[in-house]
């Protein structure tokens, strides 16, 4: 088989699929290097190493090692293309806070246009009455000018003995619901601009996903292609099936990554006493997790056919009505900070929120713990939800407990 170059897009590229969340400015994923040109074994030469043991081990040995490297390219394109969806997921959150709140604004601001008009009215009235009981040439444009002027108009109003004691507040009321009115306009304004931005912010970081999603997804595909070929080639030279070797290789693959960080990470204890998880809750959500088992992953999936990794835990504790953040990795992580529901990973327990972070602070994937090592995912392009053994790499010395 002809060799290919696995290009692993930088931080500088972009992202993936379908789509939901996202946050303001944060730190571009790391570059990641691009892996050399693969040397994929032939058929011949897998023919060739049939002949004697010492041969056929070697082959063995080397398909092995070329099917480790590729899921070390893979984990490292899906791990820029799951940054690259976290930036995507926070933009779209802050673009939807900004929405909310040029909406909110914009109501306020009909709101104080209605009570302008009618304070204005009112004024009005007073002053064509202030005319003819003299006056002289007062308007309302005396009203909507300087301070100066409008101090002159409250001095004629105070000489008025025909007007009501109320005239200086009729006319003071109009000045400040005029003002309340130019405030809240230009709050609009500049709210409606933060939106634009943001909604610019927000299309950039879709765009950068997608592209590195789709990069990743590309490469995967190529990566497929091959294993398969080297699954079989393996099973002809070991006198087993594919599948029983795509699943031993699963278990080299999951065992070199446990081992490349061979402690848990560790820290302060932040909860000596952290409330036990509601076990009926919990299972209620595990149920749901693991009822997504084998399906796709794609960029803010939320299901029910595609899933992302913020979009599973999400969906699974909105299952049994437990609210754990927004569609994001890092909020869910900061919801829980702020809740009080982080505890130590020394603690963790089943249905505990798992986080991975590259160091920046931001959360690029989260997962959920199912117990006895174990956790559920939806972990990356061209990758099933599936459940593996609990990777210490990356991970967050904290765990969330949503029903803790």
């Amino acid at each position: 088989m002809a060799g290919f170059a696995l290009v692993v897009p930088s931080a500088s590229s972009a992202q993936a699929a379908p789509v939901v969340g996202a946050a303001p400015a944060v730190g571009a994923a790391p570059a990641v290097a691009v892996a050399p040109t693969v040397d994929y074994p032939s058929w011949g030469d897998v023919q060739k190493a049939q002949a004697n043991q010492a041969s056929k081990q070697a082959e063995v040995t080397r398909i092995q090692g070329i099917l480790n490297q590729l899921s070390v390219q893979a984990d490292a394109l899906g791990k820029v293309a799951a940054q690259k969806a976290e930036l995507y997921n926070q933009a779209r959150n802050a673009l939807d806070a900004a929405a909310e709140k040029t909406a909110m604004l914009q109501g306020q601001v009909d709101a104080a246009q209605t009570k302008a008009a009618k304070s204005s009215a009112r004024a009005s009235a007073l002053i064509a009455q202030l005319a003819q009981t003299g006056g002289g040439s007062i308007s309302l444009g005396v009203l909507f000018g300087s301070a100066k002027n409008t101090d002159q108009l409250l001095a004629t109003l105070g000489t008025a003995s025909r007007l009501s004691q109320s005239s200086e507040q009729i006319l003071k009321q109009a000045q400040f619901d005029k003002n309340a009115l130019s405030s809240l306009t230009a709050d609009a304004k500049t709210a409606e601009t933060k939106r634009r931005s943001l909604a610019a912010d927000a299309q950039a970081a879709d765009d950068a996903a997608k592209k590195a999603s789709d990069a990743a997804t590309a490469q995967l595909a190529e990566q497929q292609t091959a294993a398969t070929t080297m699954y079989a080639q393996l099973a002809a030279l070991k006198n087993t099936t594919a599948a029983t070797e795509a699943q031993y290789q699963l278990g080299l693959e999951e065992e070199a990554r446990q081992n490349a960080v061979k402690t848990p990470p560790s820290a302060p204890i932040i909860n000596p006493n952290p409330g036990q998880p509601v076990a009926a809750a919990v299972a209620g959500a595990i149920s749901f997790a693991e009822a997504q088992l084998g399906k796709p992953y794609a960029l803010g999936g939320a299901g029910p056919t595609y899933w992302d990794c913020s979009g599973l835990t999400l969906m699974s504790y909105r299952a049994v009505g437990v609210y754990i953040g927004t569609h994001s990795a890092t909020n869910q992580y900061n919801t829980m900070r702020s809740e009080g529901k982080l505890v130590n990973f020394s603690q963790v327990a089943p249905g505990d929120l798992l986080f991975y972070t590259d160091g920046g602070g931001d959360m690029y994937h989260v997962a959920m713990a199912l117990g006895g090592g174990r956790m559920i995912e939806a972990p990356r392009p061209g990758v099933p939800v599936r459940i593996v053994a609990i990777r210490y790499g990356d991970l967050m010395p904290y765990v969330g407990r949503p029903t803790g």
